[in-house]
This record gives C-alpha cells, sequence and structure tokens, in this order.
C-alpha cells in the first residue's frame, strides 16, 4: 500500500516510485495507492503517475472529498486496469453499497470536468495559508519540528515537549479547543510509527483564528 501525502505531506521521488512499482510487479504484490491528494503538490512538476499507469496489476484510490474539496459528495473510485481484480471488487461492494446517490454521481461529473479549475482554486487557498502557519512555528520553533508539505494540505510536525504528543493534543483540545491528531492515530502494524508528531491541516479557509487560539494557549503554558 502506498499513501503517498497522508499524513506527512511528503511526495516521494517519481524514479522510487516507478521502482516500488516494478518490485511489486515482480513479486506478484499487487500496489494499493491511494491517490486522494493528488494534484494538491506545491510543484506540479512533482506530480506522480498514477500507480495504475505504471502496472497491470497496481491500484489506484481517488475521491472527491480530498483535492477537490467536496467531501459531502461521497463519490470515491478504484482504477485497475486488471479486469478480473475490478470484478472481484465490485461483488464486494454490492454486499454493502447498492449505488451511490445519483444527485452525487452528477455533481462529482460536473466537478471533474471542471477539475483544473477546482485544483487550481485549492492550491491557491493552500499557498495562501502557508505564511500563516510558517509564522507560528517560527514563534514556537523550540517546541516543533516544522516542515511545510510537498503535496496535499495536511503537515506532520514534530513535537518536542517533554509531557508527549499524546498529552499534548489532549490538552490543546480540552483547554483551547484546538484539534489535531496525534501520532497513536496512524498507528501501523507494518511499519514503526514515529511517536512525537501530529498531524495538523493547512486547507481551510481562514485559518488565522484557530492559528491565534493555539499561539494563546501555546504562550500561557511558557
Amino acid at each position: 500500500m502506498s499513501n503517498r501525502v497522508n499524513p506527512t505531506g511528503k511526495v516521494i521521488d517519481a524514479a522510487d516510485f516507478t521502482a516500488l512499482a516494478r518490485l511489486c510487479d515482480e513479486r506478484g504484490i499487487h500496489l494499493f495507492s491511494d491517490e486522494v491528494y493528488r494534484g494538491l503538490e506545491r510543484d506540479a512538476a512533482r506530480i506522480l503517475p498514477q500507480a495504475a499507469d505504471l502496472s497491470e496489476h497496481a491500484l489506484s484510490l481517488n475521491v472527491t472529498s480530498k483535492s477537490l474539496g467536496l467531501p459531502g459528495l461521497r463519490i470515491g473510485w478504484i482504477t485497475c486496469r486488471d479486469r478480473e481484480l475490478l470484478s472481484r471488487l465490485e461483488r464486494a461492494k454490492h454486499y454493502t453499497t447498492i449505488c451511490n446517490s445519483a444527485p452525487s454521481e452528477v455533481l462529482a461529473r460536473i466537478a471533474l470536468k471542471a477539475r483544473e479549475s477546482i485544483l487550481r482554486r485549492n492550491r491557491a487557498l493552500i499557498a495562501a495559508n502557508l505564511p500563516a502557519f510558517e509564522s507560528f512555528f517560527s514563534e514556537f520553533a523550540d517546541d516543533f519540528d516544522w516542515r511545510a508539505p510537498d503535496g496535499g494540505c495536511v503537515a506532520y510536525p514534530r513535537y518536542l515537549g517533554s509531557d508527549g504528543v499524546e498529552e499534548f493534543c489532549t490538552r490543546l483540545v480540552e483547554e483551547a479547543g484546538v484539534l489535531l491528531l496525534p501520532a497513536s492515530i496512524y498507528h501501523s502494524e507494518l511499519t514503526p510509527t514515529p511517536l512525537d508528531r501530529f498531524r495538523i491541516g493547512i486547507g481551510r479557509r481562514c485559518p488565522e483564528e484557530g492559528l491565534a487560539a493555539f499561539a494563546h494557549w501555546m504562550r500561557t503554558r511558557r
């Protein structure tokens, strides 16, 4: 499975991604690539190919809720050139969902036709928000190790405090009403999970109010 930007915001090199797809093919592994933030890269030259374009057996997942910013439609899709595998996925889906909402499908088609305009708008929103986050984390450089995301609208800073990121996030939401997702949310049995990081979203319009509440709480702790 490849989740290319969530929660870290990291976009790997195209050569590495191509090599991964080739490695999976050589070992008879289906590469499942979560591509829901594809199109929000800060550098358009770093947009990766779809996994399904690299391998007949790879699967590419996408949705309307992330890059396009339309979660209310609840529409998503999987692309794969392996017809037998797609048929198995379709049969499995029929056990849980008879059909999508017809109005959602119509609106999703409209959104996909306007995809470039929507993505351009969302990339501009992220770019406009970044200075506010850069300023916040610059003020609290002793508390956080911050890196702006390569792609998507989420970042994965490191918390440097001695109380630990789980306690930090719990107190922050209880005392300041600011919700962050600590590292434990992303625990996986497949690979080690950093114990000192949290996810923060940078894609909402007008983040200044939330950052101001966050900053005020941080200052009161000094």
